[in-house]
């Protein structure tokens, strides 16, 4: 669909040679979750003559933009909200496809062809990154061996790696990782580390992506073990208050119900 679109264009137009579009950047990178502005630039003139444009916009030869005389064809405007043409722009020469909350199957390679007088096209490459900003920790230690283990996870694009340190140790080859993919094709990562540990020693698990060049880091203190003694305590503490507490509630109900006995007699 696109090469013959294409190939029509350049055999309508005799002035192709003399007519250029041009890509102030041929690649974008976007967050995950936030905005990003695409442009193609291509020669006005004077005043633009809305009857003599046409734009087009593609990705994997799907239209995201189609324009012809000043009119955009608005099936193809509603079918994904979150992508739309700034057609206001086009008086200065401009082409820009907007995109709002970005999303992981937003990326890969668009086209936007133009024609005015000539026609021509360019490719532009959308990246979309989603970093592993907040990894969740948990530490559990196993009674009946007395190991920890230690568990970090996160949520992210792309995949990454979890490695594990503890005193400039590598200690990666030692853990587990299981990866899952959701419904917005981000990877949930989760690593566990079994390992035998003592109080307040300090580990890190850091979640690489080599292709970003990401890593974001998280810090665990293996926490102290409560005395028994102290144990004790706090239990026979609790006792106390709720045998003061119950005993309050029933000194309140007795002095109420004599209350009530003494008005009846009354």
């Amino acid at each position: 669909m696109w090469t013959l679109l294409v190939l029509v264009l350049i055999i309508s137009w005799h002035l192709l040679n003399a007519f250029s579009v041009s890509v102030p950047k041929e690649n974008y990178i976007a967050h995950y979750g936030s905005n990003v502005t695409m442009e193609c630039n291509f020669p006005v003139g004077e005043k633009l003559d809305w009857s003599a444009l046409m734009v087009y916009w593609d990705k994997k030869e799907n239209f995201l933009v189609k324009l012809v005389n000043g009119e955009e064809d608005l099936k193809i405007q509603t079918s994904n909200p979150r992508i739309r043409h700034l057609n206001n722009k086009l008086v200065k020469g401009k082409s820009l496809l907007h995109i709002t909350k970005v999303k992981i199957e937003d990326a890969g390679i668009y086209r936007c062809l133009i024609g005015y007088g000539g026609a021509d096209y360019k490719r532009i490459t959308l990246t979309v990154n989603a970093p592993y900003s907040k990894i969740n920790q948990r530490v559990k230690e196993d009674p009946d061996t007395s190991e920890h283990e230690i568990t970090c996870q996160s949520e992210g694009y792309p995949k990454a790696e979890v490695i594990w340190k503890s005193k400039d140790q590598d200690l990666s080859s030692k853990a587990t990782v299981k990866y899952a993919v959701g419904q917005e094709k981000l990877f949930n990562v989760t690593s566990t580390l079994r390992i035998n540990a003592t109080a307040n020693e300090v580990f890190q698990c850091l979640f690489q992506v080599k292709e970003t060049g990401e890593n974001t880091t998280a810090e665990i203190v293996i926490p102290e073990k409560k005395k028994p003694s102290e144990v004790k305590r706090r239990a026979y503490f609790g006792i106390i208050g709720a045998v003061i507490f119950i005993g309050i509630i029933l000194m309140f109900l007795c002095s109420g119900k004599r209350n009530a006995i003494n008005m009846e007699k009354v």
